[in-house]
């Protein structure tokens, strides 16, 4: 008999598992119809060239509502580019912090090999994860130049048409840890500082917060730290009469937007706030189904998403039950 292939998941993570909660998420927040990125790499030979690739990377899905609002804000600026993200264009960062080295370098080298297939000239990149294994971790030579979305969002600032005032006091929460953090806070304050009737200023930020926030950030300071932490940024930016504190990652609105219910701040990712210039909303409905403290509730009002998007409803109400609990 011919022998067995060797796995090279030698952690046993269930990465299935872990990837399909975040599509699920997704699924259950958006219909198919107003899905407005690639999930499947196009075959090299159809690629249709694009002068500039979204990478969105894949945890983002869970907070649909960001895309919509980054997709948006590129078709009103008539750029010509595609949006790409999920499991496919994985970076590896999850299969290399799982020790499962070998994998994560093959599944990473393969998400940019499938975005060179689109020929950018540049890279919109989405996820700080994404950006620091990238940079730090595994370095891989690529035929395009890189930015964060919101550097992007600087260059193209003067082609930008505000419609609406938003008189706010901003405080930008950020992640001081890197110089590549650093730049991409100041291209964020930059930007809200732009919108009409905003002033934005920078919340004091702590090391110990790491890249993002996430599990891992929160399992490397301990929960009480992190806790006290984000809770002294809430308290100190209510003190200074600040409206909006404005999370600059995916990660970090999904584990603080709650905090709404302990602070009288609203507690929004800064392109919501910045897009609501442009007139351009769309709710964040993780933060509304956390607030809700309802999975009943919650079940009821993703029933047509579920529905269209094939998500069985045993599936659909053990995802509510653990990411939206009573």
């Amino acid at each position: 008999m011919p022998n067995k292939p060797t796995s090279r998941n030698k952690s046993k993570f269930d990465y299935g598992a872990y990837f399909r909660e975040m599509r699920d998420t997704h699924d259950l927040t958006t219909k198919p119809e107003d899905r407005t990125w690639n999930a499947v790499p196009p075959i090299e030979a159809e690629a249709e060239p694009h002068d500039v690739v979204l990478y969105l990377g894949c945890n983002v899905l869970r907070t649909s509502h960001m895309i919509k609002t980054a997709t948006d804000i590129l078709d009103l600026l008539g750029v010509d580019y595609v949006a790409v993200g999920g499991p496919a264009y994985c970076c590896g960062i999850v299969h290399n912090r799982n020790g499962d080295i070998e994998l994560a370098e093959t599944i990473g080298t393969n998400a940019i090999r499938y975005m060179e297939r689109y020929q950018p000239k540049i890279v919109a990149m989405w996820c700080p994860s994404c950006i620091s294994y990238y940079d730090e971790v595994f370095e891989v030579e690529t035929s395009f130049k890189t930015q964060h979305f919101t550097e992007f969002l600087v260059d193209h600032l003067e082609e930008m048409n505000f419609v609406k005032d938003v008189p706010l006091k901003v405080g930008l929460h950020s992640h001081m840890t890197h110089p590549k953090r650093i730049e991409e806070a100041r291209a964020a304050v930059t930007l809200l500082s732009a919108v009409p009737g905003m002033e934005c200023v920078e919340v004091a930020t702590d090391i110990r917060m790491g890249i993002s926030c996430s599990p891992n950030t929160q399992q490397a300071a301990g929960m009480d730290v992190w806790e006290q932490i984000v809770e002294g940024e809430l308290s100190t930016a209510v003190d200074e009469g600040i409206d909006a504190f404005a999370t600059l990652y995916h990660g970090c609105q999904r584990t603080i937007c709650a905090y709404e219910e302990k602070f009288p701040i609203e507690i929004e990712h800064y392109l919501s706030l910045f897009a609501r210039g442009l007139g351009i909303e769309h709710e964040d409905l993780f933060k509304k189904y956390s607030l809700w403290r309802d999975p009943a509730r919650v079940m009821a009002e993703m029933g047509a998403c579920m529905e269209a998007s094939g998500v069985r409803p045993e599936r659909a109400q053990k995802l509510v039950d653990l990411t939206f609990p009573a």
